[in-house]
């Protein structure tokens, strides 16, 4: 029964995502992607609804990754994003190739704002829910899976190469994490620094960034922050009793 009730509360939430990453692009002005994007996908189905679902738990921060990172952390870190990011950037700088880093500024804050909803959902709630009901290798596998099919919900990605790509991205993230002892900031950053990459180099796949997109993320980020604040302290005086 727990089984067939993450199955389906994984499936859904997944449903979700993809309508509303698919709505906010179907109309992309301002208040309409805030509304379907920032407030929908990101608060709502990849922050708030887990958090809620996990509401139950003892060590939830412990759960999805908030703790220290190590030694051993900080070389998976490195060997990551070795790999992802110097994979990408070094056949092109090799070929005489040219970077676009102007481009970055404009999508900082808007793919902070974004690997820290996919991070937090993708690994820190899909990935320890199905590793807990099913073991590590499908939860590995359909983290990675999840995280690909949400992309359908952006035009940008929605040939069948760029899912396979994002498969295979997405697995590298949760063998990321997994490698990492489960240590959210490890693969945080191993996306971050990839999403910066790809960006750049694919940003025409990408939503258009504009300054009403940094300061939405801006907004939603004080919000996260707000929201993880005051689930600390509750957590904390909650332990004192």
């Amino acid at each position: 029964m727990n089984k067939f009730k993450t199955v389906f509360t994984c499936i859904a939430i997944e449903v979700m995502l993809i309508i509303c990453v698919g709505a906010a692009n179907i109309y992309p002005k301002p208040l309409n992607y805030f509304f379907f994007y920032n407030i929908l996908y990101g608060m709502v189905f990849s922050f708030i609804l887990p958090l809620f679902l996990l509401r139950k738990e003892e060590n939830l921060f412990d759960l999805i990754g908030v703790k220290a990172v190590g030694k051993i952390q900080i070389i998976v870190l490195a060997v990551f994003i070795v790999v992802s990011v110097g994979g990408q950037l070094i056949p092109i700088a090799a070929n005489g190739g040219i970077i676009p880093w102007n481009l970055l500024p404009a999508g900082v804050i808007p793919l902070i704002m974004t690997t820290f909803f996919e991070e937090f959902l993708f690994r820190g709630f899909f990935q320890n829910k199905f590793e807990k009901d099913f073991g590590v290798l499908p939860a590995i596998f359909i983290s990675g899976l999840m995280f690909s099919l949400y992309h359908i919900g952006y035009p940008g990605f929605r040939t069948f190469g760029d899912i396979l790509l994002l498969f295979v991205v997405g697995i590298g993230f949760a063998a990321a994490y997994k490698l990492s002892g489960n240590n959210f900031f490890v693969v945080y950053f191993v996306n971050l620094s990839n999403a910066f990459v790809t960006y750049m180099l694919k940003f025409e796949q990408f939503p258009v960034m504009e300054m009403s997109s940094t300061i939405a993320g801006i907004i939603t980020l004080f919000i996260i922050a707000a929201v993880y604040i005051v689930l600390r302290v509750f957590t904390k005086k909650k332990q004192c009793f």
